[in-house]
């Protein structure tokens, strides 16, 4: 089945960001780690009680990060399903904690820290399974029930639709991609030709799902074969990626499903620690030591 894997974004304050998306979203924090290209830059994911793909929300902390800027290319909107018959818990929850939601039918939408815009959406699915909820003080039939959608905007829209549709065999009707019955994709035209900068609350890009390590090398090789724009099939430790760039400029990543976050942390100690995947444990007293400051 499609589907999301996660989707990674870029923020300044790391204490405001915990809080946030544990605290007050409910998710559990799964890993706190590094940026891999930058070990000097903290690595924050949150998700349900096992990090479950699809479920995840990744943020790069980022001290002194400017604003950012979504002109020519960019992802935004992060929406998320709720289960059935609790719309009504998280407008309550919402208001609470002073944030103001727009609310429209079954939806909810409102800004994260940075700005960024999610959109909470009550369907008619059941609450989280007991072995994916998050011990938390949101009942576990009101909790998150994992990603749902995200807008893709580019300067030429059918050039990103054509890329899903000629490289994956996704097709787009009326500007959506459907994944499956829960979760979509939107493909949208700028309004900007100026370029687009990155900064707090940009959404450095978003991961689908991929089975396993010989489905990844397929797309990797047919990605060659057809001549996309490739930027790395790399190992993460906790999953296999491969990073490639649409043709309107946004970063796509295709992830395992597996090994998952326990190689390095037992399941009930997720997020506890620095968590560093094995390739990189030789390094930890140099990684430690040379951390970004948050100030």
């Amino acid at each position: 089945m499609k589907n999301f894997h996660h989707v990674s974004l870029l923020t300044r304050h790391k204490e405001e960001n915990l809080a946030f998306y544990t605290d007050l979203l409910g998710l559990r924090f799964v890993k706190n780690t590094i940026n891999q290209e930058n070990h000097r830059m903290l690595h924050y994911y949150y998700g349900d009680y096992q990090g479950s793909p699809g479920s995840v929300i990744t943020f790069f902390v980022v001290p002194k990060l400017g604003n950012r800027y979504d002109n020519d290319h960019y992802l935004s909107t992060i929406g998320w399903n709720l289960p059935q018959g609790s719309l009504d818990f998280w407008v309550s929850r919402l208001k609470q904690s002073g944030i103001v939601a727009d609310r429209q039918d079954n939806t909810l939408t409102f800004p994260d820290p940075d700005g960024v815009a999610l959109v909470f959406v009550e369907t008619d699915l059941e609450p989280i399974q007991e072995e994916f909820s998050v011990e938390s003080n949101i009942p576990a039939d009101k909790q998150l029930l994992g990603l749902r959608s995200i807008d893709f905007h580019v300067a030429q829209p059918q050039k990103t639709i054509d890329f899903f549709h000629q490289f994956l065999d996704w097709p787009t009707v009326d500007d959506t991609l459907t994944l499956n019955e829960q979760a979509y994709v939107r493909i949208l035209p700028s309004n900007s030709t100026r370029p687009t900068h990155m900064g707090r609350g940009s959404i450095d890009h978003v991961a689908f799902a991929v089975k396993d390590e010989e489905a990844l090398h397929q797309l990797h090789q047919k990605a060659l074969n057809e001549q996309w724009q490739v930027e790395q099939l790399v190992s993460r430790g906790y999953f296999k990626s491969l990073y490639l760039r649409e043709p309107g400029g946004n970063r796509v990543e295709f992830a395992t499903l597996g090994p998952g976050f326990t190689i390095d942390e037992d399941i009930d100690h997720l997020g506890e620690t620095l968590a560093l995947p094995p390739f990189l444990a030789k390094q930890r007293k140099e990684i430690e030591a040379h951390l970004y400051p948050e100030k």
